[in-house]
């Protein structure tokens, strides 16, 4: 029981220690001395009309939108010179195709060709032709 009592009686007197702390910092003291004046500050920016602020966000939105355009047309370009490139590199594979398709014929043609009677089979040695002659 003493222990109880003990720990109330310490409770209430920190709760009117706290108390009066508070009610005696409430009251205001006597003003102290007027301190020294400040230095002179600096003179700010005069600041920009805001027209000027508009037309200088107009050209860096122009700006940003000419940059922009032209990223595109650049990766536009890149893509058509790839089609391109890819078309011709088509073509040329076709080419070569067709050529070597016309070689095999030639070669196939001299190789296959049987004269008739009273002729034999003539190769010309400049262009490689394979024909039948008369004996």
């Amino acid at each position: 029981m003493k222990l109880k009592t003990l720990v109330v009686v310490g409770a209430f007197s920190l709760a009117l220690f706290i108390a009066g702390c508070q009610a005696a910092s409430q009251t205001p003291g006597p003003p102290g001395p007027q301190g020294q004046p400040g230095a002179t500050g600096q003179a700010g920016d005069p600041g920009r009309d805001s027209d000027q602020r508009r037309a200088e966000d107009q050209k860096r939105a122009d700006e940003q939108r000419r940059a922009d355009e032209q990223r595109g047309a650049d990766r536009q370009r890149g893509a058509d010179e790839q089609k391109q490139a890819d078309e011709q590199r088509r073509l040329d594979d076709q080419k070569r195709a067709d050529n070597q398709r016309r070689a095999d014929d030639r070669t196939r043609e001299g190789h296959d060709l049987a004269c008739p009677a009273g002729e034999h089979r003539y190769t010309n040695p400049n262009s490689g032709v394979v024909s039948c002659v008369r004996d």
